[in-house]
């Protein structure tokens, strides 16, 4: 556990680091959002926030409000088209968002700064970690919990991400606890897992509609793993109690204005999110925190991770079948929504990559397969060196990398031809290295973008 300890810290310490000012301010406003909705649904009982759905709402106000100094930074930027009753997200998030500004004494809009905002966030994400390790531990054991931890926690994508006041932060450890709860289940058949499985299930729906992957990955799990005869009563329980967070949020919505919120939820069913056929293109290969490209390898390399898990173990292994129904799950609400427009809608994703990743590594360090290991290092070897160095800062090091290659290959002759113990530890330890050097610059990488080299991300 010690180990694990060490993990969390350093995850906590790399997210940590510049959390309030990388992202930049104002970079997404939705977090300003939830803030405000839950410091007005606190303070006078109707959800306040900004909207940008036009004339839907009975009452619109423009405000400038100049949290964390936007308007000195920006002296054109618009106002806040400001609406109450706001029923564009479920209360759940904003109320967390918002108490926790309101136990920080904020009081008015514009203190609700993001060195307040995104600070649970960083405690959310340290419990998300630990389901991480704790689901990858049950499925994997003990070695690819750990090193799914530490990649979620080195990982540029996965850091940066869970600073962000954003609701699919929220709810991904509803989803990694159900996914557990319903682990036992499948386990021990004690009911009172399944059960858990369903409340998380609905609670998720208070957070973000999208958390309707949960009741639908946990209905795909039992159709799977168990006779569709006696499994008749279990989909029913999941369903009504995963269905009962929208039942709750209508009762919301009808409380404080029946009329404004079916337009709202009209409307939004219209709203356009960017999302085109080349979406899932774009997942694989455009790595998004909130609306900005980060590229980064290791997103492609989850992919390609989780890929051949679905392949190889999709018949013969628990985790594989499960983590498979996961990722394709979200797929299905991800596609559905047609949110690839921002990045927050790829966050679900990324526990369960950091899972793939780690699984796949294992395999290849028992296999001692150094060379397919290094090939597809050099994708977040290369997005990594390249954001931090540039290319003239490669050249230096040219020489470096063509001995390393030239290596590597004269390795693999002698593996062709010897079968010796000592060619194993060689291999052995050129892996070790070739990782080390990959965590190197994935927290090299986290530690340079700060404020300034965020603005030139791409």
């Amino acid at each position: 556990m010690l180990l694990l300890l060490g993990v969390l810290l350093l995850g906590n310490y790399l997210r940590e680091y510049s959390y309030a000012t990388v992202p930049h301010p104002g970079e997404t406003a939705d977090e300003y959002g939830f803030a405000w909705a839950g410091l007005s649904l606190i303070e006078k009982g109707i959800p306040e926030s900004w909207t940008t759905l036009g004339n839907i709402y009975p009452k619109i106000e423009s405000k400038i409000i100049n949290v964390d100094n936007l308007y000195d930074k920006n002296v054109i930027r618009i106002p806040f088209t400001m609406v109450e009753p706001w029923f564009e997200k479920p209360p759940l998030f904003p109320l967390l968002i918002g108490g926790y500004s309101y136990l920080k004494n904020a009081r008015l809009y514009a203190q609700t700064s993001t060195g307040i905002i995104r600070r649970p966030m960083l405690k959310i994400a340290i419990l998300t970690s630990i389901l991480i390790f704790w689901l990858a531990s049950r499925w994997y054991g003990y070695g690819v919990g750990l090193l799914s931890v530490f990649l979620y926690s080195i990982i540029p994508t996965f850091v940066i991400s869970s600073r962000l006041a954003i609701s699919e932060n929220g709810y991904t450890p509803l989803y990694l606890a159900s996914l557990i709860s319903i682990d036992y289940f499948l386990a021990n058949k004690k009911r009172i897992y399944l059960i858990i499985s369903a409340l998380l299930a609905g609670i998720g729906i208070l957070v973000k509609i999208p958390a309707v992957v949960i009741m639908i990955s946990l209905i795909f799990i039992l159709l799977k793993r168990v006779r569709l005869k006696n499994n008749l009563r279990n989909i029913l329980l999941i369903s009504i109690v995963g269905f009962s967070g929208f039942l709750l949020f209508a009762v919301y919505g009808y409380f404080l204005g029946w009329g404004t919120f079916v337009k709202v939820f009209l409307t939004q069913n219209r709203y356009f999110y960017g999302a085109g056929s080349e979406s899932f293109f774009s997942v694989l290969v455009q790595s998004k925190v909130a609306i900005k490209n980060l590229t980064d390898g290791w997103i492609l390399l989850g992919w390609m991770a989780a890929f051949y898990i679905a392949v190889t173990e999709w018949k013969n292994n628990r985790g594989g079948t499960i983590l498979s129904i996961c990722l394709f799950s979200y797929l299905i609400v991800f596609l559905y929504f047609g949110n690839e427009a921002y990045g927050w809608y790829r966050f679900p994703f990324f526990p369960f990559l950091a899972i793939a990743l780690a699984k796949v590594f294992k395999e290849l360090w028992e296999k001692r397969n150094l060379y397919v290991f290094t090939i597809l290092s050099l994708l977040p070897f290369g997005t990594g060196f390249q954001r931090i160095f540039g290319q003239l800062g490669f050249q230096p090091i040219v020489i470096y990398f063509r001995l390393a290659i030239l290596f590597l290959a004269l390795l693999f002759f002698v593996r062709l031809v010897t079968k010796g113990r000592w060619i194993n530890r060689v291999e052995r330890v050129a892996m070790v290295l070739v990782f080390s050097l990959l965590v190197y610059i994935s927290i090299r990488e986290i530690i340079f973008l700060n404020y300034d080299h965020w603005f030139f991300v791409t």
